[in-house]
Formats: C-alpha cells, sequence, structure tokens
C-alpha cells in the first residue's frame, strides 16, 4: 500500500532507517495515520523481493530491522527482475500485492502469449505455465494445493490461466426494455453449517446463464467479508477478449425456493479482483450492474427448476 512512498523516502535518507522512522516519515508524507504493522508489511514486502535493503541488528527482544535504499545499478537489476515471472520464488510471490502479481501476469502474457492461447485452443479449459513451458493442460482446474505440490517438485513458482467457455457475447448496456434472469444465491464459509449460511451468509443477486457450464464468480470484495481470499494463489482468465484475475474459493452455496425449502451445495467459486472496474471485470459487459454470475450446472446440483417469466420479468426456483 505505501511501498512507492516508502521507496522515496528511503532514497531520500541516504542511510538505514527503522520501521519506527519510516513511518513517522510516512506520517509526515502523507499527512495521514499509518500504523505501524501496515508499514511493517510494506518494507518486509520490499526487501522480500530485493527492491530494498535490510538487516536485524541487535538480539532477542531488542533485535530490530533497518532498512536503506539501493544503489542504482542494484535498483535496475531488482525492477528488472520483479517482473520476469519464474525469476520469482514462492514465497516472493506470496508476499506480493494484487497489483504487484497482476504486472507478473502481464509480463508473462506478453512473453508467453502465443504459446498460452495456442494451448488453451487445444480444448484444455485450464492451463498451468511454469518456467516458460506448460507443465499442466486439463478441463479440471488445479485446486491451490495442487498448484503448491507442482511448485515443489518444479522447483519453480507456477501460474494458471484459462480461457471461460462461456457462449456470452456482447451486449449493448442494459436499458429499461433489456433485462437479465437473475437467481439469489446466498454464499458462506466453506466450514459454515447450513443455517449459517442463510441467516449469516451474503445473499447476491447473481445473473444466471445457461451458456455457462459452471463458473460461479463473485466480488472479491464480498467473498471476503466472509471467507479471507489473502493466501490463496492469484489466477488470470481470458473472457470476451479481455481477461481478469481471480481467487478458487470454495465456498458454501445456498437456494432458498418458491416454497420456502433450503438447501446447500459446496462449490468453488471464483472471486474477481477490481469487480465494479469494467476495465479490468469482463463480466461487467454484458450487465455494468452485475453483482453475481452463475450457470446451469446449479440446475444439476441442487438439483432444481427454474421457470423465467418475461411478462413479471421474474424467476421462480424450485427445488426438486
Amino acid at each position: 500500500m505505501y511501498e512507492d512512498d516508502i521507496l522515496s523516502i528511503l532514497a531520500a535518507a541516504q542511510k538505514p532507517l527503522s520501521i519506527a522512522e519510516v513511518r513517522e516519515a510516512l506520517m509526515r508524507r502523507l499527512k495521514t495515520y499509518v500504523s505501524y504493522e501496515a508499514t511493517k508489511r510494506s518494507l518486509l514486502s520490499l526487501s522480500t523481493r530485493g527492491l530494498i535493503h535490510s538487516k536485524s541488528i541487535g538480539r532477542g527482544k531488542r533485535a530490530t530491522w533497518i532498512f536503506w535504499s539501493l544503489k542504482s545499478g542494484e535498483q535496475r537489476e531488482a525492477q528488472a527482475k520483479a517482473f520476469k515471472p519464474f525469476e520469482v520464488s514462492a514465497a516472493e510471490r506470496d508476499s506480493m500485492t494484487p497489483e504487484e502479481l497482476t504486472a507478473l501476469y502481464d509480463s508473462l502474457v506478453e512473453e508467453y502469449g502465443r504459446l498460452i492461447m495456442e494451448a488453451l485452443g487445444r480444448s484444455s479449459r485450464y492451463i498451468v505455465l511454469c518456467d516458460g513451458k506448460i507443465v499442466y493442460a486439463s478441463n479440471h482446474e488445479p485446486s491451490d494445493e495442487e498448484i503448491r505440490n507442482m511448485e515443489r517438485n518444479l522447483g519453480k513458482v507456477c501460474y494458471v490461466l484459462t480461457e471461460d467457455p462461456i457462449e456470452e457475447s456482447r451486449w449493448s448496456p442494459i436499458t429499461d426494455g433489456d433485462y437479465y434472469p437473475t437467481i439469489d444465491v446466498f454464499i458462506g464459509g466453506i466450514n459454515w453449517g447450513e443455517e449459517e449460511v442463510f441467516h449469516r451468509g451474503l445473499k447476491i443477486t447473481s445473473d444466471f446463464d445457461t451458456g455457462n457450464p459452471d463458473v460461479a464468480a463473485f466480488n472479491n470484495e464480498d467473498v471476503n467479508l466472509i471467507q479471507p481470499t489473502t493466501t490463496y494463489i492469484m489466477r488470470r482468465a481470458f473472457h470476451l477478449g479481455r481477461h481478469y484475475n481471480y481467487y478458487l474459493v470454495t465456498l458454501k452455496m445456498g437456494i432458498d425456493d418458491a416454497k420456502g425449502i433450503k438447501r446447500c451445495i459446496t462449490k468453488p467459486c471464483r472471486s474477481i479482483l477490481s469487480w465494479t472496474k469494467i476495465e479490468k471485470n469482463p463480466f461487467l459487459l454484458a450487465n455494468p450492474n452485475r453483482k453475481g454470475f452463475v450457470g446451469r450446472d446449479l440446475m444439476l446440483a441442487f438439483p432444481l427448476n427454474i421457470q423465467l417469466s418475461g411478462k413479471n420479468k421474474e424467476s421462480k426456483i424450485l427445488i426438486e
């Protein structure tokens, strides 16, 4: 969050600074309160990625960390490495912000775009790229645990990419005469009980698309309210010629039908970053007001009937 400001502060200081000293300089610079922990996280993130120097001095409870700026040559080398996807470690990747991870994926697609699109064009929905090679291609999306196992075996970070098989076409912005069918779903944490999902979970009016086989997509900010995504591995998907970034998060999903019957399933969902920004979320191209997006697999998973009324502009859900 404060990394650009911290880099400027350390460059201007031309001497090592403690976390407390950097925090004080940040608050003077930004004219607002900055917590010690937020300052520490930003400093350690910069240090982990080799963008600044750091050293622990003292021992035990008296130990403290100091940080100082790189020389110009070191800065160029570190910045070049920061945007080479396979030269970062898994630990470095896990410490990065979403913005930094986005830059890694941008660099990956720029260098390996042809390989990526050719691999996705061979009917595999999901691919994993490691050290410049396709190491996984399947219609099954690998879990974070499977990705971490690949990284341990291969000794390099891995990147997950997919192209949505959704038969959705670009629409003009929805007007008073155009409506998108919806389903109300409740989402809750994977370890929640069924009653918790309906009483504590988020009720999201989600666009329902029969051209979507199984993708359930929600706003990462909403998902974070019930199950934080900070430790998940970022993935990249292509949709309608655009791309977006997401985390794969398993949630409890509930349906409350027209007769009051309630039921839940467990389902992997996509927690989409920058959901409200149309330039970063192509799901908004079809409906700029979209809050969630679910596909036809729900009809089979619950199972349920959906009656769509053009006259009343309503979806009637009946759990079988």
